[in-house]
């Protein structure tokens, strides 16, 4: 318990350093780095942190019965600190130089090594196999730490680090607003720090989580082993949701495939007895639904679909009715443009027909931008007030070494994806239209309505 304690003090005298870094440096510092802590508690339910949920919760029950709510809760500031270092590392490098650390993660080897990773972390949860340092290095580490309660930080530490590059990609108003802050004063300092106390923020709720897993966890028996089966399930969940982004495998294949195995695992496919219990027909029930859904969702695939909400296919009727307007909503609506060349024969172009110019920014990875391409751009309403009031040209991101790509996105001065910029009629950048992240079909078609006039 002591050792708990001192490792407990550690961690804090890190937080609270930093804190006394801040306040050595201004009133104006201090004011911007509260508010990236409160930003990052607004960060903490959007789609590229919640996976860090059942990570954070995974780890804690890997422990098993020994875990107690001090070594949950240094567990999950173990990994907190690991994602803090990682965000500081990039606000550092965006105030020195204007880029982005994660962009040099966003591509398929990265990606695939994080899939595997929690893979193979869910299948030692499910008890196929036990995950640990060799016996030798086990032997010294313990000659040097016998007694310490607080379970394998550094591995928890690293896999923190790791997560923040893969599964925080994404680039949303309040990160991109913050990451501005260092990147126009040109200071790696306060970029760092900026982006330290805004992770500290995202990292509330997990350390939070910390707290509730150490008294909840169950101690012994069987519960713990199923609750140890479920954070693995939704680790699986995890890796499918990062593999998916790559877009090598069909996602709905993908989860269609790990609804079935859930729903096999529930008894679906075994017979209930007579003498069944309410929660054992409750469960059969469930297990059932998810496997017909599992299954129309292998079916989608094979159809070549993509929508999990919407697995199959649309029947010939319906095709033939709206052929046009289904043809329509299925288009891109952005032109993609690979060097300032064709930038510059687009820009002309608008200036020509005296139109507005946007400059769609993504990546084939980023998650919100898939959400984008599924929903804002098909819509019929944003697709014709495009084609009628804007030259639309698009930008793919993906290859970090294309520097083509990278002149493009200097000269935008674009931190990530989805960024949109916008040119006037004569062809001027309007610095005061750019903006990033996801807006619905409606708030999508007021902003280039407004930015039109």
């Amino acid at each position: 318990m002591n050792k708990n304690k001192i490792l407990m003090l550690f961690f804090s005298m890190l937080m609270l350093s930093s804190f006394a870094f801040a306040g050595e440096v201004g009133q104006t510092t201090l004011t911007i780095l509260f508010g990236a802590f409160i930003s990052g508690l607004l960060l903490t339910f959007t789609p590229c942190v919640l996976p860090m949920v059942p990570i954070v919760s995974s780890i804690i029950a890997g422990q098993g019965e020994d875990v107690t709510k001090t070594k949950a809760v240094i567990l999950a500031v173990a990994y907190v600190l690991g994602t803090a270092v990682t965000y500081a590392l990039m606000g550092a490098l965006a105030g020195a130089t204007g880029e982005q650390l994660q962009a040099y993660f966003q591509n398929v080897w990265a990606i695939s090594a994080m899939s595997l990773v929690f893979v193979v972390m869910a299948l030692s949860m499910f008890g196929l196999f036990t995950i640990q340092l060799p016996s030798f290095i086990q032997s010294k580490l313990n000659a040097g730490s016998q007694g310490m309660k607080g379970g394998n930080l550094f591995p928890v530490f690293l896999l923190g680090m790791i997560s923040a590059l893969i599964l925080g990609a994404c680039v949303s108003p309040i990160l991109i607003s913050f990451l501005s802050v260092a990147i126009s004063t040109s200071d790696a300092t306060l970029g760092a720090l900026t982006m330290f106390f805004l992770a500290l923020g995202m990292g509330v709720p997990l350390i939070l989580l910390g707290f509730g897993a150490g008294f909840l966890m169950p101690k012994a028996g069987m519960w713990m082993d199923k609750v140890k089966y479920f954070f693995g399930t939704l680790l699986l969940g995890v890796a499918i949701w990062i593999f998916a982004n790559l877009n090598l495998v069909n996602p709905l294949f993908l989860w269609g495939v790990y609804a079935v195995g859930i729903a096999i695992y529930l008894g679906a496919t075994q017979r209930l007895s007579f003498k069944a219990s309410g929660w054992q027909t409750l469960q059969k029930v469930v297990a059932t639904v998810i496997l017909i859904w599992g299954t129309l969702l292998i079916i989608g695939a094979g159809y070549g679909e993509t929508d999990i909400y919407k697995p199959l296919p649309k029947s010939s009727v319906t095709v033939i009715k709206g052929s046009s307007n289904a043809d329509a909503t299925q288009a891109f609506p952005f032109e993609n443009i690979a060097n300032i060349t064709a930038y510059e024969i687009k820009r002309r172009q608008a200036m020509d027909e005296g139109k507005t110019m946007i400059i769609y920014f993504y990546t084939d990875t980023c998650p919100v931008c898939k959400h984008l391409k599924e929903t804002t751009f098909k819509d019929p309403r944003v697709q014709d007030k495009l084609k009628k009031s804007y030259v639309a040209v698009s930008v793919n991101m993906s290859d970090g070494t294309d520097k083509k790509i990278s002149a493009l996105k200097k000269k935008f001065q674009v931190f990530g994806p989805p960024g949109f910029v916008f040119l006037d009629a004569e062809g001027d950048v309007m610095e005061d239209e750019k903006f990033y992240g996801y807006q619905e079909p409606e708030e999508f078609y007021d902003t280039l309505d407004l930015i039109a006039e």
